[in-house]
């Protein structure tokens, strides 16, 4: 009696774990609607209706000839697994195949393949013994898998473990990530041969940093996940116009490949991928991932999803490279770019001048622009734009890691060669063309652009073009330059040359009188100032009072004399409240910071100073006479000094020997 007993309640127990949920049998019960699959299947009547299936509709599937196309249900919830492991279906092939059955969902997925036999309704198994609950909500199902057959497929009675219909479960972590709260679960997840372990700074004992070893077998997209399967506590806060997060990485060489994945951790089909370089070798390096320009040939970053769930990826795309060592802390949101005055430059010699990390150029693929020896100077390193006739719209490109401040700064000159050896005659141009683009827009950039286009009349020498982009010198989203030369819209090949791509930093500066000082009517003083990046003339200005009040000194001035004597006015009627104001014919200029006097020719204002004021018993003090106007005589008067009176300009040094405070005069 005991033995039955425990019969008994041995099948009443496997009973109850393998309860199996109808997911679609395209008749009464379509709980689990395949969509989303390429391409979705859809409802027919059974044309097989036989053997063990008489049912009166089954899904029809036809294959696209693509070695991955598949039909997917995505499910409401996550698959419960303590209901039971194993999935079946009723397949009807034409072909001897295999059936694939995948499950995707937060984290990696996973799949059974069984084999099935044509001309016949079977029932297939796919038993997921090891599944991870709370982790899976879709399934992906192929046929003839890794092939460019096309054929049609039926398939019937989708059934499995039940969908739980709990609320997914939601992260506790917030931006910036930084490994040092005790009470915090990082829950640092390895895929594809990363070991990862959150250690003590070796060189900041307070501070907590993720060690990752990309390990001598790993896979080329060996990666590290924070945060577990749950991911963030909130969605990353992408705009369009705020896509930037930030990671402090070391690693033990420059240039290695650092990718950041971003993800929905409820729906793993909803990712935005985007690759940085490390710049320095065996030190902390800031990286800044650009979301708005993800990997070619990863999904776009849509502002409207739900990112809650981050991946890195050191030196993704190489595998078994030899075991390597990197650290990284201090994931954040890093927002928009930040609007700066800076310089952007470059002359292509590597002397430091340069400020452009990278250029790219694009014909069709985005590769790295080519260098070559200048056909003039071959002293000279110049960029060699060689456009291939094989994409309409080639060009030279770069991405700022700042959004550019045009407000003062906004005229490029660009150095361009462009050989008599091309045929100019038809599409191809003689032109070049930069454009300034919001690259967060990524391969929308071309949307927000402002393009200046010049007519090179020159060949075979080099010119110097001006590119003014004065216009739109209130834009605060432009942060990517691209160079087009020969023009575009066109497939006609060219070689080109430029070089000394350069943001102007036009400025005057008045030097003197530039605040505080006194100047006398009839004298002659010289008015000084610092220029750079302008030629020509200047007019120099006396503004009294308000702006507007501004009396014409000269107007033809040249710009390069940084200076120009003037004899002030006797008609001036004196004050202090007076400035110099200089101009050009662009409008570049400058006031005096600061207002400065202008006293009558004949007016003294006595002043001096003392090399010293604090002394000790017996020491000297050496005066300066600093009078403002043109004394004819002085008389000094040293209290408890010795001597205690000097008559001329330039007394001697005054001997104290008795401690106390005294006055001069």
């Amino acid at each position: 009696m005991n033995q039955i007993y425990a019969l008994l309640m041995l099948m009443m127990f496997a009973i109850g774990v393998n309860a199996q949920y109808i997911y679609n049998d395209f008749d009464a019960n379509q709980n689990v609607p395949f969509v989303g699959g390429q391409p979705d299947p859809t409802i027919v009547p059974n044309p097989y209706s036989e053997g063990i299936n008489t049912s009166p509709n089954v899904a029809q599937w036809i294959r696209e000839s693509w070695e991955w196309t598949h039909a997917k249900a995505p499910t409401e919830g996550f698959i419960d697994f303590t209901t039971g492991t194993t999935f079946t279906m009723k397949v009807y092939s034409p072909i001897n195949t295999t059936v694939t059955f995948k499950l995707e969902g937060i984290i990696a997925p996973i799949e059974v393949a069984q084999p099935v036999t044509a001309g016949s309704w079977q029932e297939l198994s796919f038993d997921f013994p090891t599944a991870q609950n709370d982790s899976y909500n879709a399934i992906v199902i192929f046929f003839d898998i890794a092939t460019f057959n096309t054929d049609t497929y039926y398939f019937d009675d989708v059934v499995g473990p039940d969908i739980s219909n709990d609320p997914p479960p939601v992260g506790t972590l917030t931006l910036p990530v930084t490994f040092d709260d005790p009470d915090a679960d990082y829950d640092l997840i390895d895929f594809g041969g990363n070991v990862s372990q959150i250690i003590v700074d070796p060189d900041d004992a307070d501070n907590n940093i993720v060690e990752t070893i990309k390990t001598g077998t790993a896979e080329f997209w060996a990666g590290t996940t924070v945060g577990g399967t749950v991911g963030l506590a909130d969605p990353i806060p992408f705009t369009v116009d705020s896509t930037l997060m930030g990671v402090v990485v070391w690693s033990p060489e420059a240039g290695i490949p650092v990718r950041l994945k971003v993800e929905d951790a409820n729906n793993a089909s909803i990712t935005c991928e985007t690759e940085v370089l490390t710049t320095v070798a065996m030190a902390w390096d800031t990286l800044i991932f650009n979301f708005g320009k993800p990997v070619p040939g990863t999904a776009a970053l849509n502002v409207a999803n739900n990112y809650n769930k981050a991946s890195i990826f050191f030196d993704f795309g190489t595998a078994g490279a030899g075991e390597q060592t990197y650290y990284w802390d201090y994931l954040y949101f890093a927002g928009a770019k930040p609007y700066l005055e800076e310089n952007v430059q470059d002359n292509f010699e590597n002397d430091g001048w340069g400020t452009i990390d990278e250029w790219i150029f694009q014909d069709p693929e985005m590769v790295e622009l080519q260098t070559t020896t200048d056909p003039v100077d071959e002293s000279n390193t110049v960029a060699d734009y060689n456009r291939s006739g094989g994409f309409q719209y080639a060009n030279a490109q770069f991405d700022l890691d700042f959004r550019m401040n045009l407000t003062e700064r906004n005229i490029f000159e660009l150095d361009v060669y462009f050989p008599s050896s091309n045929d100019y005659s038809g599409d191809l141009t003689p032109t070049a063309a930069i454009k300034l683009q919001n690259s967060l827009l990524g391969g929308n950039a071309w949307t927000t652009q402002t393009e200046i286009k010049l007519t090179v009349n020159d060949f075979d020498t080099w010119v110097t073009l001006t590119f003014d982009f004065s216009a739109v010198a209130d834009r605060e989203d432009y942060d990517q330059v691209v160079v087009q030369l020969g023009g575009e819209g066109h497939w006609v090949p060219g070689q080109f040359y430029f070089d000394n791509l350069y943001l102007l930093n036009q400025f005057i500066e008045i030097t003197f009188p530039n605040g505080g000082e006194t100047l006398y009517q009839g004298n002659t003083y010289d008015l000084t100032w610092n220029a750079n990046d302008i030629s020509g003339d200047i007019s120099i200005y006396l503004q009294q009072g308000e702006e507007t009040n501004l009396t014409l000194i000269t107007e033809s001035t040249p710009v390069a004399d940084e200076s120009y004597s003037w004899s002030v006015w006797s008609s001036i009627e004196p004050g202090d409240d007076f400035k110099i104001f200089v101009t050009n014919p662009e409008s570049i200029e400058d006031f005096s910071d600061d207002f400065f006097s202008i006293v009558a020719g004949d007016e003294l204002i006595a002043d001096f100073e003392a090399d010293t004021t604090m002394i000790y018993v017996g020491d000297s003090v050496m005066f300066t006479d600093l009078t403002i106007g043109t004394p004819i005589s002085w008389m000094w008067t040293f209290e408890g000094g010795m001597p205690a009176t000097f008559d001329g300009e330039e007394p001697p040094y005054i001997h104290y020997a008795t401690a106390g405070v005294y006055d001069v005069t």
